[in-house]
């Protein structure tokens, strides 16, 4: 639609920047204007190529304002700028202030480029407002909708645009027309639940349900902040996020797939992105949802950061003695058939598989158990 636009107006503008970490979908061209990686490495030929700024890190955000200044300034062919206001998701749950937002979106109003906001998950009242744009004071040129437009009961996508970009693809030249619709687009019966939902947003008082969300959530970041396995540690409106300290952080992260299965186990549905833990909770939920929720989070990462601080120090020890701690760890950890260790009341190892009577014989080479 912004390459479009421009091409209407005769206008030689065909570059697109974009953040570091972000993510906006897997077609060809949602991947190209996402972080390149292990999940689009086979499609990297077919991936057109564009302008990245940095992620605005705490401290940093200079470096980010600087970078897309100098890209819009410098470039007489950036058509648009596409941005996940105020959390990159996929990307690591990531998050800046609304400053940031404002000001990237004032430099592309500078330079005339078009500002695009992928809000197909920060919407519908995720970041505190209805809208995460809305808490900048910022109108896109582009904005994309989806997920939280049907409170997820049903698939639909929204894109929507400024008047001056629908008015420059409006001809009777039907050249012009915008061919690309969507298989998520217009289904009759995804928009009369989009349109209920909106009925809800409109007439009810989804708002306060929002903020007292949003508190919850404060209080159990900072409940969760005690825990020294958790780093980094945030919350933007509804959402929180947290990092667990591994070795191998980053989305391929061994402990992810260790927590979801914890998580299932104790009937939560929580996706961990590799090492990183995040909370979007339903509107709905109450403080003792809540309870439980970070309950399970605070066992699990207890009991699977403790295994995993014991098998780093097998690190100077031999291949076959790393496999048969790692054996029984997956015995333990993951089958969940335990029961208590008795080698000395100064263990600290709480469970074991019921065919080894000492974790100290099982383990051997661990030291401190």
């Amino acid at each position: 639609m912004a390459l479009g636009h421009w091409h209407h107006l005769n206008v030689s503008k065909n570059r697109v920047v974009v953040l570091e970490h972000s993510y906006h979908g897997d077609t060809i061209g949602t991947m190209s204007v996402g972080e390149r990686g292990v999940f689009n490495k086979p499609y990297n030929p077919l991936l057109f190529s564009v302008e990245s700024i940095p992620f605005p890190k705490r401290g940093s955000q200079q470096v980010t304002l600087d970078a897309l200044e100098s890209k819009c300034s410098k470039s007489q062919d950036i058509a648009a700028f596409i941005v996940e206001p105020l959390v990159l998701g996929a990307g690591g749950m990531l998050m800046y202030g609304t400053d940031i937002l404002k000001a990237m979106k004032e430099i592309c109003e500078r330079y005339d480029v078009l500002f695009i906001a992928d809000e197909v998950m920060t919407a519908w009242g995720r970041t505190g407002t209805m809208f995460a744009c809305e808490r900048a004071e910022v109108v896109p040129d582009i904005a994309c909708y989806s997920k939280g437009i049907t409170g997820g009961f049903i698939p639909l996508a929204v894109t929507m645009c400024h008047e001056r970009i629908f008015k420059s693809h409006y001809s009777k030249d039907k050249s012009k027309t915008f061919f690309h619709s969507s298989s998520y687009t217009a289904n009759p019966i995804a928009c009369a639940v989009a349109a209920a939902n909106l009925e809800m947003w409109l007439e009810g008082d989804v708002l306060s349900q929002v903020k007292r969300v949003a508190q919850m959530q404060e209080q159990k970041l900072h409940e969760m902040s005690q825990l020294e396995c958790l780093v980094n540690l945030r919350r933007t409106g509804t959402i929180n996020a947290m990092d667990v300290l591994v070795t191998d952080s980053g989305y391929l992260s061994e402990i992810g797939s260790q927590l979801y299965l914890k998580f299932q186990q104790s009937g939560i549905l929580l996706r961990p992105l590799g090492n990183t833990i995040y909370v979007l909770p339903p509107y709905c939920m109450t403080q003792e949802d809540f309870n439980t929720v970070y309950d399970v989070i605070a066992d699990a990462v207890l009991e699977l950061t403790e295994w995993s601080d014991r098998f780093m120090r097998l690190s100077d020890t031999s291949d076959s003695m790393r496999l048969q701690a790692l054996e029984v760890f997956e015995r333990t950890v993951l089958a969940r058939t335990a029961t208590a260790c008795e080698c000395s009341p100064q263990c600290n190892v709480r469970q074991l598989p019921s065919d080894v009577p000492c974790c100290i014989g099982a383990l051997a080479l661990l030291p401190a158990v």
